[in-house]
């Protein structure tokens, strides 16, 4: 028997989590390689994770992607890889992940990181 969610399914998850506000803190480091196993960053910079603010936006189907939205602030000298979602500001374990290619900044240079995580039937 197959089964699948469907769209409607996909935009009641996606709006539950953006009502339960608590999938929105976001941190970044300077590691790689994190897999689906992975409960914290490869290598979290001294920077506290920041409050993002959530949202469902719709990228195939209507509202099937959580928006988390977040400005972090460089305390030093970074080369920051890789950016996570948590579900609170010191200890939750990590929910979502990506690494990139390396972004140098200096103190007080910042990053605005739109993370889009899209839930879909696949």
């Amino acid at each position: 028997m197959a089964s699948t969610v469907t769209n409607t399914g996909l935009k009641e998850a996606v709006d539950a989590l953006v009502a339960d506000d608590t999938v929105k803190w976001v941190g970044w480091g300077t590691g790689t390689g994190q897999g689906v196993t992975a409960t914290d960053l490869a290598t979290a910079a001294a920077e506290a994770r920041t409050d993002g603010t959530p949202s469902a936006v719709t990228t195939t189907t209507t509202d099937d992607t959580l928006r988390v939205v977040a400005t972090i602030v460089a305390v030093a000298t970074r080369a920051i890889t890789e950016v996570g979602i948590f579900a609170a500001s010191t200890g939750a374990v990590l929910r979502m992940y990506a690494d990139f290619s390396v972004l140098n900044l200096n103190a007080n240079d910042s990053i605005e990181f739109t993370i889009d995580t899209v839930f879909d039937q696949g």
